[in-house]
């Protein structure tokens, strides 16, 4: 039975390894503080999936460092920041399953809230043929595919206690956020904040702080990044995950898995990388201070400071992050406020 259940983690390791962009290779080099390139990166995306809070730039910094000997530490590893075979194994592992020990009270709905699977997915990985569970019983919980337990978020929450001088405005620059977002966070029916007041500040968790600035009227000379349906426009809206009532900055536009995404516009390539909730995600800047997004996608194709053409492919569709199906989640900001695509787009 236990030979049984490593031969079904096994292959199930590998479906969801392959579908990585070549994360685990065979005779990945060694990293460590200083190096640079697309391994570099991959560490990156993949400590960040593992809920460190760092930028995937591809530079083997000191933050990046930290992160990794937070990483080793946390798995019995010599702790010394080196990226070797034993830690990329590690990684590897920590993005493909968890195990869990059954206790009182769990279930398979409870255990598939939990972890972000689906109940059939937890007992074919177990080879359970009922939904019983017994107290003490060791489970694989498959992961989810790339990203399955990201704790990044698109906007982290500073809680902030206003100084002498401070204004929305400035607070908005200081922390690439929109005075809007901020006074809708703290429900502010003016742009008024008093010393010694605490607030909570939405900071843009994407790299985004040396964006354009928005200088003369924006052109309608945008393209559709893929051709499909509109599931869901440019307004609030339940969550079709959390079923929370939200705004939707965005336009989703339903494809099949593996469409080739295409930038909507010319321009340079701010990030590419793992978004919690938005999955893979490219973002572009078109210079005078627009800023293209492209979320939930199966596969990245460009990286970050690269120079992108209109119509040029960035990225193939998917559903990762918090999704439902294949589709692709398009935003067009200016001066960091979305827009409704579909009064730029051609």
């Amino acid at each position: 039975m236990k030979r049984d259940r490593l031969i079904i983690l096994l292959v199930l390791a590998i479906v969801i390894i392959s579908s990585t962009a070549g994360f685990a290779r065979v005779n990945q080099r060694v990293l460590q503080r200083g190096m640079r390139g697309n391994d570099v990166r991959e560490l990156q995306e993949s400590l960040v999936m593992l809920g460190e809070k760092i930028i995937i730039d591809g530079i083997f910094g000191e933050a990046t460092e930290e992160a990794v000997i937070n990483f080793q530490g946390k798995s019995d590893l010599p702790s010394d920041g080196v990226v070797g075979s034993q830690t990329w194994t590690r990684l590897e592992q920590a993005l493909s399953f968890d195990e869990h020990t059954v206790r009182r009270g769990d279930n398979l709905s409870r255990l598939a809230d939990t972890y972000g699977v689906s109940l059939d997915v937890i007992k074919k990985a177990n080879d359970l043929s009922s939904d019983i569970l017994q107290v003490g019983q060791e489970l694989i919980i498959p992961k989810s595919g790339l990203g399955g337990v990201s704790t990044t978020e698109f906007y982290e929450f500073i809680d902030y206690q206003v100084r002498s001088g401070d204004t929305l405005e400035r607070l908005a620059r200081e922390y690439n956020t929109t005075v809007r977002r901020i006074r809708e966070e703290n429900d502010l029916r003016t742009d008024r904040i008093i010393p010694g007041q605490r607030i909570k500040i939405p900071k843009l968790m994407i790299n985004l702080p040396e964006t354009s600035e928005n200088v003369k009227s924006v052109e309608r000379d945008f393209i559709w990044p893929v051709r499909g349906r509109i599931t869901s426009g440019f307004a609030w809206r339940a969550h079709p995950v959390s079923n929370e009532r939200q705004f939707h900055s965005g336009i989703d536009i339903a494809v099949p898995e593996g469409t080739p995404v295409e930038a909507s516009r010319a321009g340079e390539v701010l990030s590419s990388g793992w978004i919690r909730g938005y999955g893979k995600t490219v973002t572009i800047d078109h210079g005078n201070g627009v800023v293209t997004l492209y979320a939930h996608n199966s596969q990245l194709s460009v990286r970050s400071g690269q120079q992108v053409s209109q119509g040029e492919v960035i990225a193939k569709a998917g559903s990762t992050g918090q999704s439902t199906g294949p589709h692709v989640h398009f935003e067009i900001r200016i001066d960091g406020e979305p827009v409704d695509p579909k009064s730029y787009l051609e």
